[in-house]
Order: structure tokens, then sequence, then C-alpha cells
């Protein structure tokens, strides 16, 4: 019986990512997680799990290679963006054009160069999901560099999507009836991920355990939405 194909997740040392590897592994799914720095304990032991270490993306697609023949895995069939994260501080006006500039690489184009370098890896029909938030769709004092990359990443996934189908339906050696091609989702979190200590007084939250569930449907629906909130 062939072995099943990992989720490969992107961002694993992170708060949420560290979380939803452990999720998705736990729920039977093998998982790839991946992070520029060594990964924390909590990961690495979730039975499941194999450890992939890059500290650039351009590299991240060699070691996925390497990391499934040396274990004997195959490919993923899946991936999660779990990049950026949350941080606030002083109004867009006031913001040290250094750091703006930093945000716009870490919250957005790094979502696209793993893009360029991850969907490859990918099949006809397989699904690759990013993670955003809540400052994507309202306006954040104090975090207005977050709201506007995310902003513009609910927007990178809807063109990723749109050039995903062009490209395939333009390919003329593709018959009609094969597998869509790679689909492009965007998980948005519409809260503050309970436990996460960087938010204050949250209103509301959403537990790991509701995120993981949300992306469990992307990952096994090929008729999914394009936007999912959780």
């Amino acid at each position: 019986m062939n072995s099943p194909r990992p989720v490969l997740v992107v961002g694993a040392s992170g708060f949420v990512g560290s979380r939803v590897a452990r999720g998705l592994a736990a729920d039977g799914r093998p998982v790839l997680a991946a992070a520029r720095h060594a990964l924390p304990e909590r990961v690495t032991v979730q039975a499941g799990v194999i450890a992939v270490r890059s500290p650039e993306l351009s590299a991240l697609p060699d070691v996925v290679r390497a990391a499934c023949a040396r274990t004997g895995s195959p490919l993923p069939g899946a991936v999660v963006a779990s990049i950026g994260g949350w941080q606030k501080g002083a109004a867009l006006l006031d913001m040290d054009p250094s750091l703006w500039s930093a945000t716009l690489a870490s919250h957005l184009t790094a979502h696209l160069d793993a893009a360029r370098a991850l969907a490859p890896l990918l099949g006809p029909g397989d699904p690759y999901v990013v993670l955003n938030g809540a400052a994507s769709r309202e306006a954040m004092a104090g975090s207005g560099a977050i709201s506007v990359t995310g902003a513009g990443l609910a927007m990178l996934v809807q063109v990723l999507r749109l050039e995903s189908r062009q490209a395939a339906s333009a390919d003329p050696a593709r018959p009609d009836d094969t597998a869509p091609p790679v689909r492009f989702h965007e998980l948005v979190i519409d809260h503050a991920v309970a436990g996460d200590g960087r938010n204050q007084d949250p209103a509301q939250t959403r537990t790991p355990a509701q995120v993981v569930r949300a992306l469990g449907e992307i990952l096994d629906d090929p008729a999914a939405p394009a936007v999912r909130h959780v």
C-alpha cells in the first residue's frame, strides 16, 4: 500500500505553525515541518512529523526532496504556509521605514517566494493553503503594516489561484478531463489564537484545534472555497 503524501507546513517553528504541525500529525496526517530555525521539541517529538530545516526558502524544495528520500516518504501532497505573524507598534506615519520594508519582506514577499519555490512540488488538484489573520480585513491601529500586508496577501492568493487555472486551461497538452491545477486557498483566522500571550485581552479567540479542523476540511475537499474563515 502506498504511503499517504505528507502535508508540508512552512513556518512550523512559529506559534501558529507549530500547533498546526502538531495538530495535523495528531489527526493522523504525515507532516513535513519546515522552518528556518530549529523546531521546538513539542513539534519534533510528535509522531508522524519529519523536521525539515532550511534557512533559505529557495533551498527548501531540495531539502524537502532529500528528507523524503531519506525517510522513504513520498513528496508532499499539500502545503500550508504559516508565514509572518503579529506585531504592534508605532502608527504608520511614525513607523521606521526600515521596519516597514522588513514587514513587507517577511509578511508578503516571503509568501510569494514560498509559493514560487513550493507549488512546483505539488501535483494537479493538490492544495496550497495560506494562513492569514483578522488584520487583513480590519484596519488595526498600531498594526498598520500587518493590515496592509495581510490585505495584499489576500489578493496574492486570489491572483495565484486565477493564474494557476489560466495556465492549465492554456496548456494544449492537458486533456480537459484531468484533475484541476494546484488549488490555492486562504484560511483567515478571524480572532486571536488561544494561548498567544502577544494578544492583550482579545474579545474572542480561536483554538488551535479549530484552525486545524478548518485546514483539514480544505485539504480534503477538492471543491473547498477559495477563502475560508475560522
